[in-house]
């Protein structure tokens, strides 16, 4: 099958990235042998990884710091998660400790507050579950003992054993390393990206060395291979229709005209055609293609419409699209190089966001809506005009008005036959495609989101701090993401029965 065609490597990728968390001790045995061991496995799997290597993890005194400082030091990117906002995160330190600690906050990428419990133990807690769903690997400093309250070293190391996340454990008093959960990915939807990657640029460029300008790059790219693929499949998917309508036609009229054997042959033979045409061609594997670019366009469009609000694009996990998850932890990481960088004030997010994001949207939706009544009364108007025709000339012929045709020089009922059969034929493919592409449904789907778009965009005019105006962005994004799973869900679900 011809697919993306280009000419050498494609110049815009997005980068592979491996997240590696750490959680650990406070209170180490031998901080010099500690430091020696997380050097050493965070150089051997930044030698290892062809893509960009970047850690995530607290900064509270002991192995975190430890880690932050070892991967600052190899020059490998740090993430920090804090369980609490810096001024009080800052009163767990002495003043040497939080020395450390500020120079680490200083040079990470990137800094937030994750914990949501109140109690300083469930603040430290959600930190480390959190530092493990962030990660594909978690590095451990352990000395094997239980933990002494909750959030420690222990618990984390068996929350992550329990869901089968890979762990690298060092032993924080002997040095000695043990592999948990070895079995187990830590690529997590690496293949697609690489796929996603290989595709052609048709002509998309970054406007500059930003990695904002190389996200939207990208998302030219996949919004041209969509655009590429989809009516290349639509094309091709109209073909086997066209067959087995013209072999629905020849069985049925063959019978009335002198030697039918011929017209029979060719019958079976079109209606043979038209069962492997979509083996033949494809059909099903280039509609997955089309679905894979639109959702990876549609997904990327929606990072990049948060990219300027202080949150991490989290809106749709591993657990509902894992063969996106390579592509959204590099796009993440992309949005973590400029966040420092990029703080707007929020009334210029809400004015970029209301008329890029929402004003756009509303509009496709509004357009979609009427596109989806034409094409309801089209169908409609074809299959009802087609059936009554048929029925009329049926009627007719049956009650002797058009008997005077059999005094011409051709068998006239042949051909009356031939009418009533393709004006059937053409009524029936009329309804079946109205059923198709559910276009009633559509229409009112369509509508309704135009319409919650509307409140929405109404309720962010309205906001004035992040912390209201986020959540409403986050009904949005999930009502768009919610609308454009479901439209691959049918393509896929089309595609199976088709099979």
């Amino acid at each position: 099958m011809p697919s993306h065609p280009h000419r050498g490597r494609p110049a815009v990728c997005l980068p592979a990235v491996l997240a590696i968390g750490f959680t650990g001790h406070r209170h180490l045995e031998n901080e010099k042998q500690c430091r020696e061991a997380l050097r050493e496995f965070l150089r051997g799997k930044k030698r290892a990884h062809e893509g960009i290597v970047f850690g995530v993890s607290s900064a509270a005194a002991g192995g975190d710091q430890l880690f932050a400082e070892s991967c600052l030091e190899l020059e490998i990117p740090l993430r920090v998660l804090l369980p609490k906002p810096v001024e009080q995160f800052r009163g767990d330190f002495d003043a040497a400790g939080w020395q450390r600690t500020e120079k680490i906050l200083e040079k990470a990428i990137s800094v937030e507050v994750v914990a949501e419990g109140r109690e300083r133990r469930e603040q430290y807690y959600d930190c480390g579950i959190q530092t493990v769903t962030e990660s594909q690997l978690l590095i451990a400093l352990w000395n094997g003992e239980p933990s002494r309250g909750m959030g420690g070293t222990q618990e984390i190391v068996a929350f992550a054993e329990k869901t089968g996340h890979p762990v690298a454990w060092i032993h924080s008093g002997t040095g000695e390393l043990r592999a948990i959960n070895s079995h187990a990915a830590q690529g997590g939807g690496r293949s697609e990206l690489e796929f996603l990657n290989g595709l052609s640029d048709y002509g998309a460029t970054p406007t500059d060395t930003t990695p904002r300008a190389l996200a939207e790059a990208w998302l030219r790219k996949m919004d041209e291979s969509a655009n590429h693929f989809a009516p290349e499949a639509r094309r091709l998917a109209s073909i086997p229709v066209v067959y087995t309508a013209a072999a629905a036609v020849l069985s049925g009229v063959a019978p009335e005209i002198p030697y039918a054997a011929p017209w029979l042959a060719v019958s079976a033979v079109l209606g043979v055609v038209a069962i492997g045409l979509p083996s033949a061609l494809r059909l099903h594997a280039r509609q997955a293609l089309w679905a894979r670019t639109r959702t990876a366009a549609e997904v990327c469009r929606s990072v990049l419409a948060l990219w300027r609000s202080p949150m991490v694009y989290n809106l749709l996990g591993p657990e509902v699209a894992p063969e996106l998850a390579g592509m959204l932890r590099s796009l993440n990481y992309l949005k973590m190089q400029e966040a420092r960088r990029e703080a707007p004030p929020l009334a210029e997010f809400k004015k970029e966001y209301r008329e890029q994001r929402v004003a756009d949207q509303m509009g496709y939706f509004t357009r979609q809506a009427a596109r989806a009544e034409r094409q309801e009364r089209r169908y409609r108007a074809v299959s009802w005009m087609c059936g009554a025709m048929a029925t009329l000339i049926a009627g007719a012929y049956l009650a002797g008005e058009a008997g005077w045709i059999g005094l011409h020089i051709f068998p006239a009922h042949q051909w009356i036959a031939l009418a009533m059969s393709g004006l059937f034929e053409i009524a029936t493919m009329a309804g079946a495609f109205a059923v198709m592409k559910d276009s009633t449904r559509r229409r009112r789907r369509y509508r309704e989101l135009s319409e919650a778009l509307a409140r929405w965009d109404t309720q962010i005019e309205a906001l004035n701090t992040w912390g209201t105006v986020l959540p409403v962005v986050t009904k949005v994004e999930r009502a768009l993401l919610v609308e454009l799973l479901e439209w691959r869900s049918q393509l896929e679900l089309a595609a199976h029965h088709g099979k």
